[in-house]
């Protein structure tokens, strides 16, 4: 009968693992299938960036041209579930010097790289081949062929049944072969004659991000735009026919992908800084440091440490116009959203490394100025509206913690040290405000553009019309209805009244204005009143009326006209009119309770707890000292 591991002690589980090792086992550091399973499940957060490890390699051999073929299953290869675009095979073609028999065996060992102790270039580590291919696919081979030379072809299949449960898993030598049918095929149609190169082919890959062709050609195309931005105009990578086009994520490189200049309403730069830094071991300590080099003294000094680094990490920022991205749906597949796109992947500071991007530090230290970790502004959602980017070389892979599948980043603390004695904190501080005052000044262009054409939708109402929509709109009671018309016949003559206009064209005006506008925010006054109320408007309408006479007002919503950026003020006006829409929806005991609880709980509540809030507040407290507080 089998034992449930969970009622095992420590000690019990430990002998069941030790008793089903081999007799003759020679603990390997790796052992068998279960490390191979586990590390299948490192590192790599889809199927971009696993496969950026083998355009590393193709671009650290010397590849000029990388591309990247989708193999289809025809009618009768295709299985059960496959659609007609599914991809059964990837092949990353180069044209690089290519790999010896014996080299291309142990290409695919873990550590099996050229470029561990001399890591000039993107490459270094030696793991990228196998642990990115295994990540995706179970079985991977590799073609390669050196000047002069013929094919050889050498795999990794890590199924069970080729692996064994304990002991070493082994890479067979490397045998003369013929390149995959499909990969034949896209180089003769497009006329690619290899004299050397590689060839690594994912065989079923099992864990792609996406499965059918169009979305992991897009996927792809997308990351390496922004990945390889600074190599594209020497290197060529063709994904599924289409070739990737460089994108700066900053927005500043003229001739990139989403490029607009500055005086058409493009980025703008707003600093650009070189920082010679040093890097060096504490001997007693062992403690990594960075040193800003501020002066040529110091330049000098840092030169004639033999146990010191010296390089140089490269800073800019961009700041974008209110409006350059926008996330709203309605913006989809517009420049403007595709950049909101980019950006919100990589909101905070992006590290690029030899030239090739490694990745986004999203969280900036949050300790006091005086352990000089400086004063970063928090990454709100304004952090899509400016970017910041530091380049360096692999000298400084420990300052950064390089990991070894060049995926992530962690900066030691003097990093952050180093930025602040540079201001960089400063200089990101002043894009946060500058953000807050765009954003002010939209808010109110807005509000100037509602007192202009009151009947004009704002995104609050528009949102409740189309929430309404598709919540499925109720009839109203018999009793609203009534009320509705009272308040349609009373707009009509008012109207009719004031302009001298018949009442069928006044009728035709409200019909007109209400499909324009189904929800609506209203005013009025009342000393010691409610502090909102539900009404039908012109008739046809649901209006959240506020007072103006109540703290609800006075405190709270005349702020968020006059300071508060315009989302937060349509997300306070859909709340009112969820509420307004309700009780107007509301009939007999339920509507009375409504209108108890609104007049002597909801109202008389507010009014209290706001004019607390309000004494509770430090008044001498200015935006940018709080702004500093968070930080």
């Amino acid at each position: 009968m089998a034992i449930n591991e969970r009622l095992l002690t420590e000690h019990q589980r430990q002998e069941q693992y030790v008793s089903e090792l081999p007799t003759d086992y020679q603990f390997p550091l790796f052992s068998g299938r279960q490390a191979v399973e586990s590390q299948r499940r490192s590192g790599y957060k889809n199927t971009a960036r696993a496969a950026r490890e083998i355009v590393d390699n193709a671009i650290e051999a010397g590849a000029k041209n990388i591309h990247v073929v989708f193999d289809r299953p025809t009618t009768k290869e295709r299985e059960k579930g496959d659609r007609k675009e599914s991809v059964t095979a990837i092949a990353f073609i180069d044209d690089g010097p290519g790999m010896g028999e014996k080299m291309l065996r142990y290409s695919l060992t873990w550590g099996g790289g050229t470029h561990f102790k001399a890591p000039s270039g993107i490459g270094r580590f030696g793991f990228g081949l196998p642990n990115s291919s295994i990540n995706q696919t179970r079985h991977v081979e590799v073609y390669s062929k050196t000047t002069g030379g013929k094919w050889f072809m050498a795999f990794l299949d890590i199924n069970p049944s080729n692996v064994p449960e304990h002991g070493l898993k082994t890479i067979e030598p490397a045998v003369p072969a013929e390149l995959p049918k499909f990969v034949n095929d896209y180089m003769k149609k497009n006329g690619i004659e290899l004299d050397s190169g590689t060839v690594v082919v994912w065989i079923k890959p099992d864990r792609l991000s996406y499965r059918v062709a169009s979305t992991l050609r897009t996927h792809l195309v997308e990351d390496f735009g922004v990945v390889y931005r600074g190599m594209l105009d020497d290197i060529a990578i063709v994904v599924d026919g289409v070739r990737v086009e460089k994108v700066d994520p900053l927005f500043l490189t003229p001739g990139a992908r989403l490029y607009k200049p500055a005086e058409e309403g493009g980025a703008t730069m707003t600093l650009e800084r070189a920082l010679p830094l040093k890097y060096f071991i504490d001997p007693i300590t062992g403690a990594q440091h960075l040193e800003f080099l501020d002066s040529e003294i110091e330049m000098e000094k840092a030169r004639r440490d033999e146990n010191a680094v010296i390089g140089v990490v490269y800073v800019r920022i961009a700041r974008f116009p209110y409006g350059f991205a926008l996330g709203e749906r309605k913006y989809k597949g517009t420049d403007e959203y595709k950049r909101y796109e980019i950006r919100k992947e990589r909101r905070g500071m992006a590290f690029v490394r030899a030239g090739r991007e490694i990745d986004t530090v999203d969280v900036f230290p949050k300790t006091s100025k005086d352990e000089g970790l400086g004063n970063w502004p928090l990454l709100q959602a304004y952090a899509y509206h400016w970017a910041i980017e530091a380049k360096f070389g692999p000298e400084f892979d420990e300052a950064f913690g390089i990991g070894n599948d060049k995926q992530t980043v962690r900066p030691i603390e003097d990093f952050w040290r180093v930025m602040t004695a540079a201001s960089i904190d400063r200089a990101l501080q002043e894009e946060q405000r500058a953000q807050q005052h765009m954003r002010d000044a939209d808010a109110r262009r807005q509000r100037e553009a509602e007192q202009a054409d009151p009947s004009a939708p704002t995104p609050a109402t528009q949102a409740a019309a189309q929430a309404a929509l598709l919540l499925g709109k109720a009839d109203l009671p018999s009793a609203r209805k009534e009320e509705a018309q009272a308040r349609l016949t009373e707009e009509i003559t008012r109207r009719a009244t004031g302009t001298g206009r018949s009442h069928q064209e006044v009728r035709e005006a409200i019909e007109e204005e209400a499909k324009r506008k189904e929800y609506a925010i209203d005013f009025f006054e009342s000393e010691g009143g409610v502090f909102y109320k539900p009404s039908f408007g012109n008739g046809y309408q649901k209006v959240a009326e506020i007072n103006r006479k109540h703290p609800f007002y006075e405190i709270f919503y005349v702020n968020l006209l006059q300071h508060a950026d315009a989302r937060a003020r349509n997300a306070v006006d859909l709340l009112l009119l969820a509420l307004a829409d309700a009780e107007l929806k509301s009939e007999d005991i339920k509507k009375d309770l409504y209108e108890h609880d609104r007049e002597h709980h909801w109202s008389a509540f507010l009014k209290f707890g706001l004019r607390v809030l309000e004494r509770l507040q430090r008044p001498d407290e200015e935006p940018e000292e709080q702004e500093q507080a968070a930080g």
